[in-house]
């Protein structure tokens, strides 16, 4: 509260007292710790004091704090691990770490440092949705420290727009090209058997290196994705294409998993080379991800509802099912049908 000087009808803020010599001293104390400075006026003793508190109480909050480091090792642990998503959440905090350094303190990455990373990933050449998942991977991290008292806010984190990109997928003549050239380069049965599992169940790669016998139902005629990158599973009907291919992974899994041995280390090289004979070697989105687009393409394609579609891909918000809108039937026909006929 303030109070009255001696001798003087000014009031002063409690922590501002007159200099004997003019101006002003300001005092402040927090968690034990004391800093004084002066100021010529009662302006600028405000200023110094609010400065001075905020140095103090920041102070304290590094000595308290985890690093950016131990921040990033603890998300993994309690909300990553395990989980759909794991190594792209693991690379989007590394690339964190690699411009704030693993031992800063949280209390060191301001608003003003991540706009400095911003600027950073945009010279690197990220795209707007790349510096998004970076920039939420960051986020995550220090949410994590301050559900656990290790960091008193988060701060402002910046949001790039996104551009409307392709939707890459694959026609019937390129499923059918690239099947071919898998029977010549003499990767058949089993990548062949992987891309057109990927096709049509729409599964991510994690999903398929993980489907095991039990996920199976024989009796429903339905397949469950347990490990999802939504951390909730999902189970769809299995395709007439895929049945006699499910049927016969069945019986040579032993109970295990469907794909043993496979991976993304195992699809990388054998993709590529795939892509290289299809002439797609300059195309940057014809990637692995490209069969999960051809599933829901072709779904919307069909006429598969936008709510169906999200279901049977799991996607986390229709938003994300809206990309594949453009390519179902358009109805704009029938509207101008109905305008047809009372017309003179």
């Amino acid at each position: 509260m303030p109070r009255a000087a001696k001798n003087q009808k000014e009031l002063l803020p409690r922590g501002i007292r007159r200099h004997k010599s003019g101006g002003y001293i300001v005092d402040v104390t927090f968690n034990g710790e004391r800093r004084t400075q002066t100021a010529p006026t009662l302006e600028q003793a405000i200023i110094v004091q609010n400065n001075l508190r905020a140095q103090l109480v920041q102070a304290v909050q590094v000595l308290t704090s985890w690093t950016l480091k131990t921040a990033v090792g603890k998300t993994i642990d309690l909300v990553w691990a395990g989980r759909g998503g794991e190594m792209s959440s693991r690379r989007n905090a590394k690339a964190a770490l690699d411009f704030f350094g693993e031992d800063c303190p949280l209390p060191h990455i301001t608003t003003d440092r991540i706009d400095e990373y911003v600027q950073f990933l945009l010279k690197k050449g990220n795209s707007g949705a790349t510096i998004n998942r970076k920039l939420a991977a960051l986020s995550r991290c220090l949410r994590t420290a301050l559900e656990r008292d290790k960091l008193a806010a988060i701060p402002h984190m910046p949001r790039r727009p996104e551009g409307e990109h392709r939707i890459r997928f694959l026609t019937e003549d390129e499923e059918e090209k690239m099947l071919s050239i898998i029977e010549r380069l003499g990767y058949a049965p089993l990548l062949k058997d992987v891309i057109l599992v990927m096709i049509y169940t729409g599964f991510r790669c994690g999903e398929v290196w993980n489907m095991q016998a039990k996920d199976i139902n024989p009796e429903t005629g339905t397949i469950t994705a347990w490990k999802t990158k939504s951390g909730h599973p999902r189970t769809i009907p299995i395709v007439d294409k895929i049945q006699p291919i499910i049927e016969r992974l069945l019986g040579s899994s032993g109970g295990g998993r469907l794909f043993p041995g496979c991976n993304n280390t195992w699809l990388r090289p054998r993709w590529e080379r795939v892509r290289f004979h299809m002439g797609m070697a300059d195309d940057a989105q014809f990637v692995p991800h490209m069969l999960r687009h051809t599933c829901a393409t072709r779904l919307s394609r069909e006429g598969v509802s936008m709510p169906l579609i999200k279901e049977w891909m799991g996607h986390s918000t229709i938003q994300v099912t809206a990309r594949y809108a453009h390519f179902a039937p358009s109805d704009l026909y029938k509207a101008a049908k109905a305008l047809s006929k009372n017309a003179t």
